[in-house]
């Protein structure tokens, strides 16, 4: 939406709210003030605590990027904003008491400092290796916020921070939803839908319908394969036997859901072997997901996306050793149609006579 860009920037508290609704969509790549608006809305359907909290994360750590004078371009991308948001909904969701003036002043502390995280992750992973910072510094704040309430008594564990023990796995995921599905494929719509509003910590199939609209308003191709990520997941989960009353609510869904959308159009440009890739990398990131709350379980922490930041850092990282993919520059990330676009403009391709097409490519920014 450029030309509302511009028009908001004529007005610095609509550029700020701007910028906001652009970080609440960051967080599935959607550069778009009406997906994140979007999103927002899928996020109080979930719950109305949930949706304040996430707006108390997104503007504490776009304040804070004003406040340090950081790049402006990237701000109001909302670049400094999703992982903000991300770190207020978790707490929200990890921590009580619910609407209380101490969790709320640690969600605005906690969430501002993801933007100092921000920067120093951008510092290496962008700068020296090209590749995205992703959520890091979402799970870099929000784990060692959460390892706080074991050891206070203002800020206490929700019933979802539980120390988990080895017992028997209840793999029926019919059984596991208790009754709410009419159905066995009811049930299993009701995970996948559930699987894409988990990104967000929105344990409510309606929150999925608005996430996956705020995604088509952006992307066609991004909304198709946040959700193909999310069925993946799931797929995988019961497969591998998985827990049934996890796989239901969507928590073996929403780490492939992003991997899936990051590699099949987002950073890289979308083609078969791109989709194929994403697929790949969605499975991936699933079972990296079961090692990884099996690790974190017994601590009683959750995985959080940090399954999908190292399974897709992984993969992107093959970008530069292997000719078969036609990366897009950081700072070119738009959308997957924008990207084919610009490959296929009459200046993407090579002049007459010319076989080497990268260096045309990369006058249009694509490689």
């Amino acid at each position: 939406m450029p030309r509302w860009s511009e028009r908001a920037d004529r007005a610095p508290l609509l550029a700020f709210t701007d910028s906001c609704l652009r970080g609440i969509g960051q967080i599935l790549f959607a550069n778009n003030p009406l997906s994140g608006l979007l999103i927002l809305c899928g996020i109080f359907a979930a719950s109305p605590w949930l949706g304040v909290a996430t707006l108390v994360g997104v503007v504490s750590s776009t304040a804070t990027a004003h406040l340090l004078a950081l790049d402006r371009s990237r701000i109001r991308a909302g670049l400094y904003g999703y992982n903000g948001a991300l770190v207020g909904g978790a707490l929200a969701t990890f921590l009580l008491p619910a609407w209380s003036p101490s969790l709320l002043l640690y969600a605005v502390v906690a969430s501002a400092m993801s933007t100092f995280v921000m920067v120093a992750v951008s510092l290496v992973l962008v700068d020296q290796f090209h590749l995205p910072p992703l959520t890091l510094p979402f799970n870099l704040v929000t784990l060692p916020c959460l390892l706080v309430s074991f050891t206070t008594t203002h800020l206490q564990r929700s019933p979802m921070l539980v120390r988990h023990v080895e017992g028997p796995i209840n793999t029926v995921l019919r059984e596991s939803a208790s009754g709410v599905a009419g159905s066995q494929a009811g049930a299993l719509l009701e995970a996948v839908l559930r699987g894409v509003g988990q990104i967000v910590f929105a344990d409510v199939p309606l929150a999925g319908v608005l996430i996956l609209l705020g995604l088509l308003v952006w992307s066609r191709i991004g909304a198709l394969f946040a959700l193909v990520g999310s069925v993946v997941g799931l797929l995988v989960g019961m497969l591998l036997g998985g827990d049934g009353h996890d796989a239901y609510h969507g928590l073996w869904g929403y780490n492939g859901m992003v991997a899936a959308e990051a590699l099949a159009g987002v950073f890289l440009v979308w083609d078969w072997r791109t989709a194929l890739y994403g697929v790949t990398g969605a499975a991936a990131s699933t079972g990296l997901y079961a090692g990884l709350a099996a690790l974190f379980g017994p601590l009683g922490l959750p995985a959080l996306t940090l399954p999908f930041c190292l399974a897709t850092l992984v993969f992107l990282a093959l970008k530069n050793a292997s000719p078969v993919f036609r990366a897009v520059p950081l700072p070119k990330v738009t959308s997957p149609e924008e990207h084919l676009r610009l490959l296929r403009s009459p200046l993407s391709a090579p002049p007459h006579g010319m076989e080497n097409r990268d260096e045309e490519r990369e006058r249009r920014g694509l490689r």
